[in-house]
């Protein structure tokens, strides 16, 4: 089992998880752009978008856009989101499985973006945000779904 998603859908590899049902999880990304960046993710491995059927397509926007509604009714700074989705390596997708990025954006915040987008391919050594920060801010999205 190679695929990180697929570990943490398995419980061998902890999150701070968001939200969780039979087909979808969604956590925290742990190299965040802006506080409160949350991923979603079918349960079941696929590479690319269109190796999902309509229904988890489907199912996966909806709960996207169920937790887009948490975080910006939770206390994390949020005014409008970025729906993301990089669809295979030549998109820029790090780990090979489905995931859809909710980027919460302030306005006003294109500078500090576009600083972290730089930063990016420094991810390999940068260190992960601390789990506990990271269980806070999904405490405070659960707290609105």
């Amino acid at each position: 089992m190679a695929c990180v998603f697929c570990q943490i859908v398995a419980g061998a590899l902890p999150c701070s998880e968001v939200l969780v049902d039979d087909a979808f999880m969604a956590f925290m990304d742990i190299y965040p752009w802006r506080p409160g960046h949350v991923l979603v993710i079918p349960r079941h491995h696929a590479t690319r978008v269109s190796e999902l059927d309509e229904p988890t397509r489907a199912g996966l926007f909806l709960r996207a856009a169920r937790i887009a509604d948490a975080i910006r009714a939770s206390a994390l700074p949020c005014d409008d989101l970025h729906f993301a989705v990089n669809d295979g390596r030549a998109a820029n997708q790090t780990v090979p499985h489905v995931h859809l990025h909710l980027l919460p954006r302030r306005r006003g915040d294109l500078g500090r973006l576009l600083l972290s987008l730089l930063q990016r391919p420094l991810v390999p050594v940068l260190r992960p945000a601390p789990r506990d920060r990271l269980d806070r801010q999904a405490a405070a999205i659960r707290a609105h779904l």
